[in-house]
């Protein structure tokens, strides 16, 4: 988040401050001065952040290589989305504090300046106050409901199509609000280009454009469940496919009423080949996945997404998965296990799960590594307890990386264990973010 937010968080600030006189930079000025400066200031860093917000929004082939795929990419823009919400609320709270401090009796009463008239377009500058408090309201609603994790996923992401309405309403109120002896300055610009780029952004979204171009009409070849409870499903990507790399996901849409839902690609891929996909039905929507998908539906697949890429296969690794954190290396079991160079490879592979049943999938799991010349550490929990970090860490040490994918807990937890005790470096822990809300 920090290569995202801050830059432009710090352009705006000094573009902002070679505005302000000595005593509001001291922070000597009066209260209401103050107030009016920083009115000013948390108003301009809380558009740049919802411009920053559509920006990844659009998914831009070049920021999700910077990032480290599309899954990194999501995460910074939840919390970017949060941290925007968060500087609504506090330029908001600024706009409401003369009222407040003046019932309380804590700053002198100031009489007000008269406005003009307000209402039915004959005021832009009301209109755009009053369309300013709306954006606030809704940006911070929608923020709330964003972090409740019980709001079904079909809900979230209709509501989520409210932020770009949020801040098409913003840009105007800021647009209209910037003072004519501000608007001509470095500052005035730069509000004015990030209001008109996100403004763009923002129709953008909502008319469906976003991710077209990755879009591929495929069919649905077959549904299944396995005995670990997993949907196995799959999908004929059509003939324009370009085609994945091993660890990759795509977005996939079996319902268009429920829209795209990110499910990792477990087949190494080959012209003509369906792509496999492994579902936990841990939601509303994949629980009943299997009696409502069936064998020729027609499916949407956008993709491929994700930089989840295991290196050289050569090198020293380590590879770790709980549950269904299995999915993203048994595409690369099988490029393996298909190379031509058929060799004992120094891959270590812990696998930890919650039952006998839930060991049962993937299939074969144990023979498909032992043609893939990779070492399986498989533990069930209960039987054989847990895997711990000197378990992992030793191998991790001789290591060029890890690469990760299971609960979040357990992610920050191993890595911060195999950061002090074994000496891994930062950029050899790699993480699958599959957490976008």
């Amino acid at each position: 988040m920090k290569r995202t937010a801050l830059p432009l968080s710090l352009l705006i600030v000094i573009l902002w401050a070679a505005l302000q006189p000595a005593e509001i930079l001291s922070f000597a000025a009066p209260f209401l001065a103050m107030r009016k400066a920083l009115t000013s200031l948390t108003g301009a860093l809380a558009l740049g952040w919802m411009g920053i917000c559509m920006v990844l929004a659009l998914r831009p082939s070049w920021l999700e290589r910077a990032l480290g795929g599309l899954d990194q990419l999501f995460y910074v823009h939840k919390w970017v989305g949060i941290g925007a919400v968060l500087l609504v609320v506090a330029h908001w709270l600024l706009i409401l504090s003369p009222r407040t401090l003046m019932a309380w009796g804590w700053v002198e009463t100031v009489a007000r300046r008269p406005h003009g008239p307000r209402g039915g377009g004959q005021s832009l500058v009301g209109l755009a106050k009053e369309m300013g408090e709306w954006s606030a309201w809704l940006m911070i609603a929608l923020g709330i409901v964003a972090l409740l994790r019980f709001v079904p996923y079909g809900w979230f992401r209709k509501l989520h199509k409210g932020f770009p309405v949020a801040f098409l309403i913003g840009a105007f109120h800021s647009a209209v609000m910037v003072q004519k002896d501000v608007s001509g300055t470095p500052f005035g610009i730069l509000m004015l280009i990030i209001a008109l780029l996100g403004s763009v952004i923002a129709v953008h979204s909502l008319i469906g454009m976003i991710g077209r171009q990755h879009q591929h009409r495929g069919q649905v070849a077959s549904v299944s469940s396995s005995a670990a409870g997993v949907i196995e499903l799959q999908v004929a990507p059509g003939a324009d496919w370009p085609g994945h790399q091993a660890g990759q996901f795509a977005l996939l849409t079996l319902d268009h009423q429920e829209g795209a839902h990110p499910f990792t690609i477990v087949s190494d891929w080959r012209p003509g080949a369906n792509l496999r996909f492994a579902i936990k039905p841990l939601g509303d929507y994949t629980r009943t996945l299997a009696t409502h998908v069936k064998a020729g539906d027609a499916a949407t697949v956008e993709g491929p997404y994700g930089r989840f890429d295991f290196g050289d296969a050569s090198d020293p690794q380590v590879w770790v998965a709980g549950g269904i954190g299995v999915a993203p290396f048994m595409a690369r079991l099988e490029a393996l296990a298909s190379s031509a160079n058929q060799q004992q490879r120094h891959i270590h592979f812990f696998y930890s799960v919650h039952s006998v049943e839930e060991a049962s999938f993937p299939q074969g799991l144990e023979a498909l590594c032992q043609r893939a010349g990779v070492t399986l550490h498989l533990r069930v929990t209960p039987r054989d307890g847990r895997i711990s970090d000197d378990d992992i860490g030793q191998f991790a040490q001789q290591s060029r990386g890890v690469w990760f994918c299971g609960p979040a807990a357990w992610a920050r937890s191993l890595r911060d264990s195999l950061r002090r005790d074994f000496g891994l470096l930062p950029q050899q822990f790699h993480r699958e973010l599959f957490e976008f809300r």
